[in-house]
Formats: C-alpha cells, sequence, structure tokens
C-alpha cells in the first residue's frame, strides 16, 4: 500500500493543475477584436518597423483602434490602405496614389557583401557571397531595410513595374505561341 500511494498521487495532482489551468484560460479569457486579426492578414508581415511600430500585428491594432492612419505601412502603398479603410468601415480619405515599390541593385556599384540579404525579412535579395545580389521583385515589399544598409549604395527604390499601369509587364501567352 506504501508504494502505490506515490504512483497515484503523480496522475492525480496532474489532473488537479490541468483542471486549475482550464478553469483560469476560461476566467482570465480575453476577447479579441477580429478587425486586428484580418488587417494582420492584409498586411505584409515582414516586420521592417517603417510604420512605427514594432510589429505589422502592433500596427495593426493601433490602426483598428484609430491611433495610426490606415496608410502607415509604406510598403503596403495606396493600395492597401484603401483596403484596410474599407475593412475599417473607415470613410474614404485621400490617402494618395503612391504606388508600391521594390528594391533595385545597381549592377555596377553591388560588391556582394551580403548585408542586405541578411537584413530583408522577406527573403526577397538573392546571391551569394562576393557574388553581385539580385531582388525577387515578386517578394520585394519595398520595406527600405537594406537600402541603409549598403556600403555602396548600390539599392535604390523604384516603382514596381508588374503594378505601375503604365509599364506592365507583356505577358507571353503559350496557346498563342507559333513555333518555327
Amino acid at each position: 500500500m506504501d508504494s502505490i500511494l506515490p504512483v497515484l498521487a503523480v496522475p492525480a495532482i496532474g489532473t488537479l493543475i490541468g483542471y486549475l489551468l482550464g478553469y483560469a484560460a476560461l476566467y482570465f479569457k480575453v476577447d479579441k477584436d477580429p478587425r486586428i486579426e484580418a488587417v494582420v492578414a492584409l498586411l505584409p508581415n515582414g516586420q521592417c518597423g517603417q510604420c512605427g511600430f514594432p510589429g505589422c500585428v502592433q500596427a495593426a491594432g493601433a490602426m483598428a483602434r484609430g491611433e495610426a492612419p490606415v496608410d502607415a505601412c509604406t510598403p503596403g502603398g495606396a493600395a492597401l490602405a484603401k483596403r484596410i479603410a474599407e475593412l475599417l468601415d473607415l470613410p474614404p480619405r485621400d490617402v494618395g496614389e503612391s504606388l508600391p515599390q521594390v528594391a533595385v541593385i545597381n549592377a555596377q556599384d553591388c560588391d556582394g557583401c551580403g548585408r542586405c540579404q541578411k537584413k530583408c525579412n522577406f527573403d526577397a535579395i538573392i546571391g551569394a557571397a562576393r557574388q553581385q545580389h539580385g531582388i525577387l521583385g515578386d517578394d520585394c515589399t519595398g520595406c527600405a531595410a537594406c537600402i541603409a544598409l549598403c556600403p555602396r549604395r548600390a539599392i535604390s527604390l523604384q516603382n514596381d513595374p508588374q503594378l505601375t499601369p503604365s509599364a506592365a509587364k507583356p505577358r507571353f501567352d503559350v496557346r498563342e505561341a507559333s513555333y518555327v
């Protein structure tokens, strides 16, 4: 009988702690604003800090509470600001017509140091050590975190050619292609 008591005490204590944690989770539950999660889903979630907040979750919370403007996310541009304003049922305001931008590396100035590649939160910069780096335009949000790190000032921001109407990339349709 003396050896069974410690064996039964461990599961009993575990069960008691489980019930107490379950009760605490229900009693201390904090209701979340569903608008914050919806705004977070729209943001690029790269934690670039351009909006003045440490992360996109904090920025989304401030936007939902009205403490930050809907156009606080610089990488998102005017299109994202308009979507956030619609989501939060805010009156349409003039958020500007800024176009989304992407980083561009000047081939002559890049020495392949790799500082920009390490800083990019979106993994949009590719390249090997001491080789010229490149930007994946589909992944770049234009947060400009890489620009200040480049010792040779080889990186600049330009309007995204995929999203700029006047400079749209030509589309190739395989069905219309003819092989000679």
